[in-house]
């Protein structure tokens, strides 16, 4: 099991690696991007609601994968519309002090869109009492989960204008991954005393300890990178702790809500689509609730 989650692991993070530097030619469109975020949601959304499958509040697939589609694409609006035209423009963030937080309007009009049409459909499907309610419930708490906290990891790309996205997106994937994998490795070595049994019963104190520390860790290697760097600017050896504990606790919590959620659905994995992990709700679970915890400190800590 360890072994395969590190041969899945090294396999993910090269690949995201690769696909990032690549976009970098391709800015601001990072059409790569939109590729990859629109496979890692789009399968995140379809995993979630086939756990809600189990519950009364059985979503509409077709409206979800919709939904979270809408939403991920209003992500791209706001950078690509401004450069239309103006080749020497990189993204709508540049020269803009307060657009980092203007462009979430975007992402949010789309999911209140999402919303209004999710009840229009709704209705012209319904039949007999006694469903359409939780339908609609489970439809909303899936397009919010994958495409709203989502869209802060896509947001992220570009903070500090195309050149420079790179260093928060690997501020967040390795805290975050980095709080994964410290919880994982020390719950496994040193894990006595469980953290909390009734959420997830394999998870220690012991564990979240160690997840702090990795995901502390992880963030002075990132900062160490961008202090060595001539064209990066890092949030400063304390602002890489601050971030390191702050992500790294909203990472874990992120990780046992997910569990929360198979537990309640009887589930032990979202799905078996990546070895070692799970499914993709598995991966992706310590990013999402972790991203606008990272999105605000960035835009508080960041150059």
């Amino acid at each position: 099991m360890l072994g395969t989650r590190v041969v899945s692991g090294i396999l993910i993070v090269t690949a995201l690696v690769l696909i990032l530097l690549v976009d970098q030619w391709l800015a601001p469109w990072f059409p790569l991007w939109f590729g990859l975020a629109a496979a890692a949601m789009g399968m995140g959304a379809f995993e979630f609601s086939g756990l809600l499958e189990e519950t009364v509040s059985r979503p509409s697939t077709r409206s979800v994968l919709g939904g979270v589609a809408a939403v991920l694409v209003a992500n791209w609006i706001p950078h690509v519309w401004g450069v239309l035209g103006d080749s020497n423009r990189l993204s709508g963030l540049v020269h803009e002090p307060n657009a980092a937080v203007a462009v979430l309007a975007w992402p949010l009009l789309s999911f209140v869109g999402v919303l209004m049409v999710t009840f229009v459909v709704q209705s012209l499907q319904f039949e007999t009492p006694g469903r359409a309610v939780a339908t609609i419930a489970g439809t909303i708490l899936v397009v919010a989960y994958i495409g709203l906290l989502g869209s802060f990891i896509v947001q992220l790309r570009w903070l500090d204008g195309c050149k420079h996205g790179l260093l928060p997106l690997a501020f967040l994937i390795a805290t975050a991954k980095g709080a994964d994998i410290g919880a994982y490795t020390v719950g496994r070595i040193a894990g006595r005393h469980k953290l909390w049994p009734a959420v997830s019963p394999n998870k220690t104190i012991e564990g979240a300890i160690g997840g702090l520390v990795f995901a502390t860790l992880a963030a002075l290697v990132v900062e160490t990178v961008a202090f060595y760097s001539d064209s990066l600017t890092g949030v400063g050896w304390a602002g890489a702790v601050v971030f390191g504990v702050v992500v790294g606790v909203v990472a874990q919590v992120g990780d046992l809500m997910e569990s929360m959620v198979k537990r309640d659905c009887r589930r032990k994995d979202a799905s078996a689509a990546v070895p070692g992990f799970g499914g993709v709700l598995d991966v992706l679970d310590s990013l999402l609730f972790s991203a606008p915890v990272a999105y605000g400190l960035w835009l508080c800590l960041g150059p």
